[in-house]
């Protein structure tokens, strides 16, 4: 929700991500939540989901950085929650994450200024282990200290790692600014050296008096019922003792008085500006008007910040305003990304239309669109049962009332003109305000770079004898390395009969070798601060290393290792397919999942675009080990191979050890399936029925492939149509009914194929009505020219989302690697904007009609059942637009 509690500049340490079920709630958010306080001083919430396949046990504790008393500073709360993960009296070290993989379920931790939580979830089934495995982490946690010596290795890394991105550096900069006497100016990770000053007694003393049972809220959520759950609750905690009070008394942030400014560089390309206002407490009764009037700016397409600067003026590549609300005093934030050279005309340009709305205040119709847009976020952010978990112990830990969400959807239905206009005037003034710039670093001429494209270091392409193609970029602006392999693959070389296989091999790589367990490969890992892990999508297949640039040899050796080693253990496998059965199911809970399913397969009746990356419950059923080793064999060869290493290293060493390590591979032919399949003669039309309140019309083309002319102007098209706020379905959708689920949609491209998809989730009532606005749309993009404005404006934002994607080494390095493989050339990322400019009217016309065309095309209509319609109370939708080309 607009409504950020303390979200931002959260720490997680991710333990463990298995497949779990978590299925939606048709409720449509009227969630019951029962409040118990037992006699030690536990708060105990519990929420029944009785249509949930899962349940969710969350443990918010009452203390994060801010609050952390004689160690502020130290980072405790946050090293803490690692530890808890490091072995209690009765479960040893690794064994938390094994317990939990091995009932297929969820489990992490985060930490921010005001609290920690823990989250679980598991299937129903298995509450009661879920239940023991919180409350044994809350109360028996154990500090040894070999592994806390090791931990601390791995959150210095994590300190390093921690700035290796812009916008979390200029996140801390706000704060910091904003910030001069309370502990929110303080990092949420802490400082290395007042960590380094920790001894073990230390997270003893903090555990120990912190983690009490009158500072824990225990939230649970699922198919659950209060009368089951409440008595193992109370057995389970009956002998955790009631601590003293931890009071809260924090120093108070003097009054602002004076504009403050702020300005380092950064090895960047673009500039990034935040301008910060004095905020209010999440306690404030100006909260509702204050998030109303963040969305009204800066939130969406259609918000004034975005059509004013951004499309207008066109001064910044992205905008946003945001309003954070912690305990204590909050900040609101508007925040551009853009050339340097704007930087002073953009300010001006936020503080001018800020200045208009406290004169004239706000269009009825912009605060009714942000209204029906927070209602939305309520509904669909209380979905699952983890969402519903954590909304109640968030709401309870710190307002003292678990249906706070609730109650804010009602406040702000009651914000009026005059409430925006008042806080426009009292809060943005120039004394209240911090303006914190980031700018790219100076070269030695003096001159600012101000072209992404321009900045980004050379490429150099080496293969090796054995076929190995290998990309290196240099870049020393930060002490980080990206490995990133990928192989064809995918689920384009898979048949009916295998589907499935290539990501139970990508998952399978990482589960050992003939000298690594895959608890050893995780361990050594986790160990260096570093992610690692393997993908699979429709057209490749590979692994990906991100860590310090100190572990570079590292990351090259294991690798190696396991490109050349691998086992496959039996019993690892069946854990996959056991995860892959349990994300299928997932996908059932999906309305929009399994349309896209259904619409596949109705639009390609054999080639493998119509094949889902998880395969069938089938063809899971039957994969082997065998099968798993021959798509190992033939497609995990170096002349199948792209390697990218981007990041802090020397080139020639670099090679030097990718040579050690990876010239013994045997290089054999492969040959990289291709498949045609012929257009439909008729519309292909599928109506199914599902156990959901909601319906889905969803509608599908044959489109080009990806190194098509035609593949640029029908990634415009597919964004003109389905792209969301600003694209034609979602305008016409909101004008015609004001109101709808989830819409969007764009082009998908494939080796051989492409797909071009519009959907719209809404009403059973409305399909009707739906199915021929969508129809009417296509036909109207067929049959008259786009306008020049809607053309420009759509160009400005493909290629802005674009470019936001080369930030990163990581990011930049997998663009480059999947080039590479799919023969566009690594430096294929350059010709983008010009590819993007080149797209004329005419060219969407003459796509269009070559390729839109209903009588070959594929619609999917999604239906509550009987039983369902039946017992429907007719609930209003909302409006969510959403917009997600396919990657890989």
């Amino acid at each position: 929700m607009i409504r950020k509690l303390f979200y931002m500049l959260c720490i997680g340490a991710i333990v463990f991500a298995a497949n779990a079920v978590v299925a939606a709630d048709d409720s449509t958010g009227q969630i019951e939540t029962q409040k118990f306080v037992l006699d030690n001083g536990l708060t105990v919430l519990i929420s029944e989901m009785p249509a949930s396949s899962t349940v969710s046990v969350f443990g918010l504790v009452k203390t994060g950085s801010a609050t952390e008393g004689k160690y502020t500073g130290t980072g405790i709360s946050h090293f803490l929650e690692h530890m808890l993960f490091k072995g209690t009296d009765k479960r040893g070290v690794g064994v938390i994450s094994k317990e939990v993989q091995a009932m297929g379920g969820t489990i992490n931790a985060s930490t921010s200024f005001d609290y920690t939580i823990y989250t679980l979830t598991v299937p129903q089934t298995a509450f009661d282990q879920g239940l023991d495995i919180i409350s044994d982490m809350l109360m028996h946690s154990k500090f040894d200290e070999v592994e806390l010596n090791r931990e601390r290795e791995v959150v210095y890394g994590e300190m390093q790692l921690y700035w290796d991105n812009p916008s979390r550096y200029l996140s801390q900069l706000v704060f910091e600014t904003v910030y001069k006497q309370h502990p929110y100016g303080i990092p949420v990770i802490g400082y290395e050296e007042l960590l380094r000053s920790l001894k073990r007694d230390d997270f003893v003393d903090y555990y120990q008096t912190h983690y009490a049972p009158n500072n824990i809220v225990i939230s649970i959520a699922g198919n659950v019922r209060s009368g089951d759950v409440l008595p193992k609750v109370r057995e389970i905690f009956k002998d955790f003792a009631r601590k003293p009070t931890i009071l809260r008394n924090l120093t108070a942030e003097p009054t602002q008085i004076t504009m403050r400014t702020r300005t380092e560089q950064y090895a960047t390309d673009l500039t990034r500006v935040s301008m910060d206002y004095v905020g209010v407490s999440l306690r404030d009764a100006d909260l509702f008007a204050m998030d109303v009037l963040a969305m009204i700016l800066g939130q969406g397409e259609s918000s004034r910040l975005y059509k004013e600067i951004f499309l207008n003026k066109k001064l910044v590549r992205s905008i946003s305003a945001s309003n954070f609300t912690p305990m204590d005093r909050g900040v609101f934030e508007i925040e551009m990304l853009l050339e340097q050279v704007h930087v002073d005309e953009a300010v001006a340009a936020v503080k001018q239309q800020i200045a208009g709305i406290a004169k004239n205040g706000v269009l009825p119709d912009e605060l009714d669109k942000v209204k029906r847009q927070i209602y939305s976020q309520h509904i669909f952010g209380r979905l699952t049962s983890d969402e519903v978990a954590n909304d109640a112990a968030a709401d309870e830990a710190f307002l003292g009332d678990y249906d706070f969400s609730k109650k804010y959807v009602q406040a702000v239905k009651k914000v009026r003109v005059e409430d925006i206009q008042r806080v426009a005037k009292q809060y943005f003034r120039d004394d209240k305000l911090s303006l914190v710039v980031l700018k790219p670093k100076v070269e030695n001429s003096g001159a600012v770079e101000t072209s992404p494209v321009q900045k980004l270091l050379e490429i150099q392409k080496v293969v090796l004898d054995n076929g190995l193609t290998i990309l290196l970029r240099e870049n020393h602006a930060v002490p980080v390395v990206s490995l990133n392999l990928v192989m064809n693959g995918g689920t384009g070389q898979e048949t009916a009969e295998n589907n499935g296989v290539s990501q139970l091999t990508a998952q399978l790589l990482t589960a050992g070798t003939k000298t690594r367990s895959a608890q050893e490969i995780a361990q050594s890992v986790e160990s260096r601060g570093a992610s690692f892990g393997p993908f699979s999508g429709r057209n490749s297949f590979g692994l990906t290393f991100n860590g310090l640039a100190k572990d570079a040899s590292f990351a090259v050796a294991l690798l190696a290792d396991i490109i050349k080693n691998p086992i496959f253990p039996q019993e690892e496998l069946l854990r996959e397919k056991l995860n892959m059965r349990t994300a299928l199911i997932r996908e059932d809970d999906n309305i929009r999942a399994v349309s896209a399913r259904h619409l596949r397969e109705s639009l390609f009746l054999t080639h493998p675009f119509r094949l889902n990356g998880l395969g069938t419950m089938a063809t899971i059923e039957k994969l082997s080990r065998s099968d798993v080793m021959g798509f190992y064999q033939q497609y995990v060869v170096p002349g199948n191979m792209v390697l990218s290493v981007f990041g802090d290293f020397d080139s020639a060493q670099m090679l030097e050890m990718l040579n050690k390590q990876f010239a013994g591979l045997k290089n054999k032919d492969v040959k990289v399936l291709t498949y045609a399949e012929s257009l439909p003669k008729q519309t292909r039309e599928e109506i199914i029925r599902l156990d959901k309140k909601q319906a889905m019309v969803m509608v599908g083309f044959q489109g080009v492939d990806m190194k098509s002319p035609d593949r640029f102007v029908s990634e415009v098209l597919g964004a003109l149509l389905g792209s969301s706020f600003s694209g034609r379905i979602f305008t016409t959708i909101r004008e015609e009914f004001g109101q709808a689920y989830t819409l969007g949609g764009g082009y998908s491209s494939g080796r051989d194929m492409g797909m071009l998809s519009f959907f719209v989730q809404t009403t059973d009532a409305n399909v009707n009505k739906v199915k021929d606005l969508l129809i009417h749309l296509i036909a109207d993009i067929r049959d008259k020219p786009v306008g020049k404005d809607e053309l420009k404006d759509m160009k400005a934002y493909l290629k802005g989302s674009f470019q936001m994607g080369l930030q990163t080494d990581s990011s930049l390095g997998f663009m480059c690697a999947l080039d590479e493989l799919y023969g566009h050339g690594y430096d294929y990322y350059k010709h983008y904007d010009q590819g993007i400019d080149a797209v004329t009217s005419e060219d969407i016309e003459r796509v269009a009609l070559e390729y839109l065309d209903l009588n070959k095309a594929a619609l999917v209509v999604a239906r509550p059942t009987d039983e369902i319609l039946k017992n429907s109370k007719g609930e209003d939708p909302v409006v969510v637009p959403t917009f997600s080309p396919d990657i890989h």
